[in-house]
């Protein structure tokens, strides 16, 4: 069964060629298409889909109160990847703060949308790439080798070697051959890291090692 995906997005082109790239990629099942919040928000109630596509700017709200919606008991959908012409600082760290797992601008080729999404269900972080470049770089990096600070010592030498392979995009199952691990001991591992970074997806994990050093 395919996974199920809304599409919210107020740019009626834009949304008919999101709309056009699920549909031709055969890979989801397109259920909705809203052009604003409150029929995004209604849809997500009932529907429920497993996957939701939305802009962040939308004509009567905001794509991040959105995905803060998924936090709710009453909602099944879990998985929400950002699409949006907004590339800076305030934008990305609130949409992944309020949950995203995936952060793509609309500069980006259309075509790519069904591997970005299968990414994000094989437990990747799908993100547009001069967005990681700006977490690469704006975050002040330091390369230089110093004295592990108290963040750093945070994680395990286990723990810290995985968060790295998982921020150049290799998945749990991935992680997990290149380790000799299984899958569930990966999973475990990751789900330390979310509570030990106070995060809670991979994307946040990213930002925060990197912001505290850690990568």
């Amino acid at each position: 069964m395919k996974p199920t995906l809304l599409i919210v997005e107020d740019s009626r082109a834009t949304r008919e060629r999101l709309e056009t790239a699920i549909i031709e990629g055969g890979l989801f099942n397109l259920v909705g298409a809203a052009g604003n919040y409150a029929d995004g928000l209604a849809m997500l109630e009932k529907l429920s889909p497993d996957i939701l596509l939305t802009d962040l700017d939308l004509p009567d709200g905001n794509g991040v109160n959105l995905i803060r919606q998924l936090h709710k008991p009453n909602f099944s959908t879990k998985l929400a990847i950002v699409i949006t012409i907004f590339g800076d600082e305030g934008h990305v760290i609130n949409a992944l703060k309020a949950g995203a797992s995936g952060y793509l601008l609309k500069d980006d080729n259309f075509i790519e949308i069904n591997n970005a999404i299968s990414q994000m269900l094989a437990g990747g972080s799908p993100i547009s790439p001069s967005i990681a470049r700006y977490l690469l770089t704006e975050l002040s990096l330091n390369t230089n080798p110093q004295e592990p600070t108290d963040d750093q010592k945070v994680l395990s030498n286990r723990e810290h070697e995985i968060l790295m392979l998982v921020s150049k995009g290799y998945t749990s199952k991935e992680i997990g051959v290149m380790l000799e691990l299984s899958f569930h001991t990966v999973n475990a591992h990751v789900k330390n890291i979310y509570k030990k970074l106070s995060v809670n997806n991979k994307t946040e994990a990213i930002y925060e090692a990197t912001r505290k050093g850690i990568l």
